[in-house]
């Protein structure tokens, strides 16, 4: 009888057990969905009820289950926005020093990469040391969708949704058809993702465009935004903890801006001909192609040490 009570007590214990772990798993954020590679039927009931605009993506490599997080990533101003500094005990101060400048044909992009040894560039595709992105849009409309995989085994991580920034609060209705936000580059630097987005016509129709976004890959927030009309290139370069960008158009002022990778400050704004379209680093050496003329830089440093 001694014996079965204790069964009985040992039973209700193990209960109460599984209980208290249950009670201690934790939410992700709300604008954050985890799915993973396997779902019971309950889960997948209680998704095809949900009314959340990011629907569940399925990811598996070759045997393994691999979780993908969906995320609609917040618009948190039309301005410069500084959740929290990222911190760096080093901060490299960098400039740069204009070596050569020559007039191009305009149609000769091509021949620049090819007599420059650079790599081509597919503003679709891109890929860093960690990471490997593409750029997708939705029923015909411009690239807001982020989807980012793992190099090492070409695991699908991340899809990041951008539509709160496809439209800023300020644009000229009668030109919405001419600016609509698109996403032009991305770069991850120590988890820490870096993302350019802007329209791509004059900054009267839509004042509030041309952004960086840092993003941490770790909880999905908004670090920083920069402030507007920063950058409208192809392509930007994070070497240490300055980002180079460049913004212009037509009959506007055409800059080069060094942006601060720590909080998204504008450090400095070099003139420039005409329009930035790619900028890319090779061997310390700046490569900036515009509209009509390119440009090499010396790039130049200093360590500020805090």
């Amino acid at each position: 009888m001694k014996t079965k009570q204790k069964g009985i007590i040992f039973s209700i214990v193990f209960v109460l057990l599984l209980s208290a772990c249950a009670g201690k798993e934790t939410e992700p954020p709300e604008n954050v969905r985890v799915t993973e590679g396997q779902e019971s039927e309950e889960n997948v009931h209680s998704e095809a009820e949900e009314t959340e605009e990011i629907e569940s993506i399925e990811s598996q490599t070759e045997g393994d289950t691999v979780e993908t997080i969906q995320v609609l990533v917040e618009n948190p101003s039309l301005e410069y926005y500084l959740a929290s500094e990222i911190f760096s005990e080093e901060e490299m101060s960098l400039t740069l020093e204009q070596l050569t400048q020559e007039t191009n044909e305009i149609t000769d992009t091509e021949a620049w990469f090819s007599q420059n040894g650079l790599s081509q560039i597919d503003t679709w595709r891109m890929e860093d040391e960690t990471y490997r992105y593409e750029i997708t849009g939705d029923d015909g409309s411009s690239g807001y969708f982020l989807h980012i995989y793992r190099k090492e085994d070409n695991a699908y991580l991340y899809c990041l949704d951008f539509s709160d920034y496809r439209y800023a609060g300020d644009f000229i209705e009668a030109d919405r058809d001419f600016i609509e936000q698109r996403i032009w580059w991305a770069q991850t630097v120590d988890d820490i993702l870096y993302v350019a987005i802007g329209h791509n016509t004059y900054t009267k129709s839509a004042p509030s465009t041309g952004y960086l976004v840092a993003i941490g890959l770790n909880d999905m927030s908004v670090i920083w935004k920069s402030e507007p009309c920063v950058t409208n290139a192809r392509t930007f370069e994070i070497i240490d903890n300055t980002i180079i960008c460049g913004y212009g158009f037509t009959d506007e002022p055409d800059y080069l801006n060094l942006i601060n990778r720590l909080d998204g400050s504008l450090v400095e704004k070099i003139p420039i001909k005409s329009m930035a379209e790619y900028i890319i680093c090779k061997d310390d050496i700046l490569f900036v192609r515009t509209y009509n003329t390119n440009y090499t830089f010396q790039i130049c440093r200093m360590v500020v040490c805090k």
